[in-house]
C-alpha cells in the first residue's frame, strides 16, 4: 500500500468493530501516520480487536460507541467528536447488516425493515450529521464514502441473480435479496447527497469492497487485507473533480 504523506488529519469510520471496518482502521492508521482516526462500534463488548488496536495507538485512535440507527446516539457521537475537532477529512460509513437469508418471496417484511434501517436509514443519518464536518475541512481530497455493493446495481441485477444461484447451489432465487435491495437504495441515497453537496466541496463516493471473506460473507473471494488496502488507496486518491461516483477497491468503475 502506498503511503499518503500529506494525507487527511481526521478520519471517521462508522462501523469498525470487525471485518472491513476494522481493516479500514488498521490501513488508515498505517497509511496516514499523522491522522487521528475516530472509529465507532455499537458495543465495546464485541470489539476486542479494535480495543487492542486502540491500546497500541492511544494518541491516534479514538474508539466511540454509537448506534447508527438511533438519532439521539448519533447526535451524541457528533457532540463528542465536535469537542475534539470541527472538521473531518474523510467520513466512511461502513455499518451494515445482512439479514434474512432467504428468497425475496419468503424472507418476510421484518428482514427488509432491519436491512433498510441500518444500510439506508443509518447511512442517511450519518450523512446529514457529518457532512457539515467534511464541508469545513480544508483537505483537498475531502470525501464522504458510503460502503456500497455491486449487488445493489440495477444494471447488473440479472447477472447478480445468476451469480448467487451458482455460488450457493440454488435455482431461481436470490437468498441475499433484501440486502441487495437495501444497497440499491443506499446507492440512490449517495447520488442525491452528491448532487446537492458536491458543488459545496463534499463529494459522495460509493465504494464497493469486492467480496472479502468476513463473518458476514464466508464465501468471499478476496481477503479483508486486499479489500481494505485497495479501499484506502481509492478513497485517498478521490477528488471532487472525478466523474466516477461508484468505484470498487481496485479503482474500477462499478455500474449503478
Amino acid at each position: 500500500m502506498s503511503s499518503h504523506q500529506a494525507g487527511p488529519k481526521n478520519i471517521l469510520i462508522l462501523g469498525a468493530s470487525r471485518g472491513i471496518g476494522l481493516g479500514l482502521v488498521q490501513k488508515s492508521l498505517s497509511a496516514y501516520p499523522s491522522a487521528t482516526v475516530y472509529a465507532t462500534i455499537r458495543s465495546s463488548k464485541t470489539a476486542s480487536g479494535l480495543q487492542s488496536l486502540a491500546d497500541q495507538n492511544p494518541e491516534r485512535l479514538v474508539v466511540l460507541e454509537a448506534d447508527v440507527t438511533n438519532e439521539k446516539s448519533v447526535a451524541e457521537l457528533r457532540d463528542r467528536i465536535a469537542r475534539r475537532t470541527s472538521s473531518l477529512d474523510q467520513v466512511i460509513y461502513n455499518a451494515g447488516v445482512l439479514i434474512g437469508w432467504a428468497a425475496v418471496t419468503k424472507v418476510g417484511l421484518e428482514a427488509l425493515k432491519q436491512s433498510i434501517e441500518v444500510n439506508v436509514y443509518g447511512a442517511y443519518t450519518a450523512a446529514t450529521t457529518f457532512s457539515p464536518f467534511v464541508e469545513r475541512s480544508d483537505y483537498p481530497n475531502r470525501v464522504f464514502v458510503l460502503l456500497g455493493s455491486s449487488f445493489g446495481s440495477i444494471t447488473t441485477a440479472k447477472e447478480n441473480f445468476d451469480f448467487h444461484n451458482a455460488a450457493f447451489g440454488t435455482e431461481g432465487v436470490n437468498n441475499t435479496a433484501v440486502y441487495d435491495i437495501s444497497k440499491t437504495a443506499e446507492a440512490r441515497l449517495a447520488i442525491e447527497f452528491d448532487l446537492e453537496l458536491r458543488p459545496r466541496g463534499v463529494p459522495f463516493l460509493l465504494a464497493h469492497p469486492g467480496l472479502p471473506k468476513t463473518d458476514m460473507n464466508a464465501l468471499g473471494t478476496i481477503s479483508v487485507d486486499t479489500s481494505t488496502d485497495g479501499l484506502v488507496n481509492v478513497i485517498g486518491a478521490y477528488s471532487a473533480d472525478r466523474k466516477e461516483r461508484f468505484l470498487d477497491y481496485s479503482g474500477e468503475e462499478v455500474p449503478w
